[in-house]
């Protein structure tokens, strides 16, 4: 898969699907959406229906939603006043809270299904992943990626099979049958005693994965999508606390990891579109101004205090919020240049 085109699939679609969020939820609760836009850059296409203007733009990686009280729109004649029914900041604190969580929890449910689309249709046969030194397997010649498909003049289908199989032969030579870059071989292999196991082995580590129902599919999304967060959530507290040290991936970073995926083929970019998608969730959700998550403490903050910031106030702090990402993102391209031998 070319490079250029799995960026703009797993990147595109993961913030397209946040904006969604923030639209889907405003439309519900009766704000003005000025404009919602698939893409960036110049106009290729744009239609007006009803109080919003639908466009395509000319930069396919992501999109943009436009609420009134909170963005201005294109042409003044659409402007609407902070205590119109249609305005974002005229709506309840819960209407608010989530118009704003939207986004992020879109960028989870998109990660469910990604998941779920990657465990329903990707299947993975009984398949060498790590060959022990000087093991059985080694003398024979067996590979990491070979894929196991008969042991012992039998017929396999899973790692359960070949293990019991292979434990009836003990110190007795067995033909074992591999597919290696689609080509059919048979290596003759000594099965030994494993002490520890009290059993026979080849010295094999390996990895399977079957096809999954539509409904075990989305159970096993949603399970992915909480580990991946759970694994996110648990290094962002470490860091903070000086655990371990501080290591995120910026735009290169990401460009590199799709590349990488795109060389195993179009599943893998979709189960790495699923984790960045946890990752751009998780990360609009920190309490950092100007980022979802600042918006949300900011909203509280003025419902508990009982009025809103004044302009200045609010501008300070997303301005505070604004140069924080910005040496955020330094560093994280820094961080990126060093994973490259760059620097």
């Amino acid at each position: 898969m070319n490079l250029f085109v799995a960026f703009i699939i797993v990147l595109g679609p993961t913030i397209f699907f946040h904006e969604l969020g923030h639209f889907i939820v405003a439309k519900a609760v009766g704000v003005r959406v000025h404009e919602f836009a698939l893409g960036f850059g110049p106009v290729l296409w744009k239609r007006r229906k009803g109080d919003t203007v639908y466009s395509v733009r000319g930069l396919p990686l992501g999109g943009f939603v436009k609420l009134a009280g909170m963005d201005l729109p294109e042409d003044e004649a659409d402007m609407v006043t902070d205590d119109d029914e249609k305005s974002f900041l005229s709506k309840s604190l819960w209407q608010r809270l989530a118009v704003i969580a939207a986004g992020p929890i879109m960028n989870l449910v998109l990660a469910t299904l990604l998941f779920a689309l990657y465990m329903g249709l990707v299947v993975i046969p009984p398949t060498v992943h790590v060959v022990e030194p000087e093991s059985p397997a080694a003398a024979a010649g067996l590979l990491a990626g070979d894929e196991i498909t008969e042991v012992a003049g039998q017929k396999i289908q899973s790692i359960k099979e070949i293990n019991q199989i292979v434990a009836n032969y003990e110190a007795q030579e067995i033909t074992v049958g591999i597919s290696r870059e689609g080509q059919r071989l048979a290596l003759v292999i000594t099965p030994e005693l494993d002490p520890e196991l009290n059993r026979a082995r080849l010295g094999i580590g390996m990895v399977e994965k079957p096809r999954e129902s539509v409904g075990r599919a989305l159970l096993s999304g949603l399970e992915r999508t909480y580990f991946v967060s759970r694994d996110i959530i648990l290094a962002i507290s470490r860091m903070i606390t000086g655990k371990i040290e501080p290591d995120i991936a910026g735009p290169i970073g990401i460009f590199q990891l799709v590349g990488e995926s795109a060389s195993r083929g179009v599943f893998f970019v979709l189960f790495i579109a699923g984790v960045l998608s946890v990752n751009l969730g998780l990360f609009n959700f920190l309490p950092i101004p100007v980022l979802d998550g600042g918006w949300l403490v900011l909203i509280i903050w003025e419902a508990i205090r009982g009025r809103p910031l004044e302009p200045e106030q609010r501008g300070i702090v997303q301005f505070i919020g604004l140069a924080f990402l910005l040496l955020l993102m330094l560093f994280a391209t820094y961080k990126d240049l060093l994973r490259l031998d760059i620097l």
